[in-house]
């Protein structure tokens, strides 16, 4: 977004109400906004267009076929690892977040159908229903993780889509310069 708009860090930064350094570790996926930023960016968000009518990536000039050097290829081999990594850490932390989410809704729904379960609808207890009550409350903390929001969510889940793109596009380049190193830099 910040690059279809033509947008600094800074820029943005000012916009949203944060420094510069937030927006710089959210688009790590180091932390997310607060509300309020959130609820800024995703005005921004609804001025993008459609993505089919997005402007197209740039690609290479035609014709270039130059055999790229053993440095550049250690380099783009680096940058294909460290793709791969984060994509992998943002994977994880997706599904970690995923997983989360789904055992609190079911400890929440489970709690529900126990207290509907085993107590009266009205009525005075008995010691044993008094008993189950108690539990019942014991088991009731609040949640222990609070889940992303959904524009962390969104955030987290377009970073890793850019970033297995841009891993995928270094493996083809890569694949198709295999044995095609420079002769002055090998």
């Amino acid at each position: 977004m910040r690059a279809y708009f033509g947008l600094t860090q800074a820029e943005l930064g000012r916009y949203l109400g944060v420094a510069r350094e937030q927006v710089a570790f959210v688009e790590a996926g180091k932390r997310s906004f607060l509300l309020e930023a959130e609820r800024r960016l995703r005005q921004l968000v609804l001025l993008l267009p459609p993505e089919a009518e997005a402007e197209p990536p740039a690609t290479p000039a035609a014709g270039v076929t130059e055999p790229l050097t053993a440095a550049e290829l250690a380099a783009l081999r680096k940058r294909l690892r460290r793709c791969r990594h984060e994509a992998a850490q943002l994977r994880y932390q997706l599904e970690t977040e995923a997983n989360r989410t789904r055992a609190q809704t079911r400890r929440q729904r489970g709690l529900a159908q126990l207290g509907a379960g085993l107590l009266p609808a009205a009525g005075a207890l008995t010691a044993e229903e008094e008993r189950t009550r108690k539990w019942l409350t014991q088991l009731a903390p609040a949640p222990v993780h609070p889940p992303l929001s959904g524009g962390a969510q969104s955030l987290l889940a377009a970073r890793l889509r850019g970033l297995t793109a841009e891993a995928d596009a270094l493996a083809d380049l890569l694949a198709s310069n295999d044995g095609k190193v420079s002769e002055d830099q090998k």
